[in-house]
C-alpha cells in the first residue's frame, strides 16, 4: 500500500503555497541596440520625405514599409513576443487578416475618391433612392 495521498504527495512532505510561481527563465533582450535601430529607423523615415524625385506613393509606401519593421520589433522584443509560444501567433493571425481585409476593401474608394468629389449626391432631376416624397411627392 502507498502512502501518497491524492495529489501525489507522500505524506510528510510541506503542501506547496498557493500563489507560488515557478520563476521563468530571463531571456536577454538588447534593449538599448533595439532602441538605437527604432531611432534609426525613425530617421530613415523622416528622410524618406525629403526623397525628391520620387512620387508621393513611393514615399508613403516606403514609410508604412518602415513603420511595419519599426512595429514588429517593438512587438517581438519589447512585447516579448519573441519568447512567447505558437499559441500567440495563432491568436495573432485573425485580428491581422481582419485590418488587412478592412485596409483593401477601402482601396476602391481611394482610388476612385477624386471622381466624386465634383458630383452632387444625387441630380435634382433624378428620383431620390427612397422614391418620391417631401414637396414633389404627387407633383408630376
Amino acid at each position: 500500500m502507498s502512502t501518497a495521498d491524492t495529489h501525489g504527495r507522500m505524506h510528510g512532505e510541506p503542501e506547496e503555497a498557493h500563489g507560488v510561481t515557478v520563476p521563468t527563465p530571463h531571456h536577454h533582450v538588447p534593449y538599448y541596440l533595439i532602441f538605437g535601430i527604432l531611432v534609426g529607423l525613425t530617421i530613415v523615415t523622416v528622410g524618406v520625405y525629403f526623397l525628391h524625385p520620387t512620387s508621393e506613393l513611393v514615399k508613403i509606401l516606403l514609410a508604412l514599409l518602415i513603420a511595419s519593421v519599426k512595429a514588429i520589433l517593438v512587438a517581438f522584443f519589447f512585447m516579448h513576443l519573441k519568447f512567447e509560444g505558437k499559441l500567440i501567433y495563432t491568436i495573432f493571425i485573425v485580428p491581422l487578416l481582419l485590418c488587412v481585409l478592412l485596409v483593401v476593401a477601402l482601396i476602391p474608394d481611394i482610388l476612385r475618391g477624386p471622381d466624386f468629389h465634383d458630383r452632387p449626391v444625387f441630380s435634382p432631376h433624378e428620383t431620390p433612392a427612397g422614391g418620391e416624397h417631401g414637396e414633389t411627392a404627387g407633383k408630376h
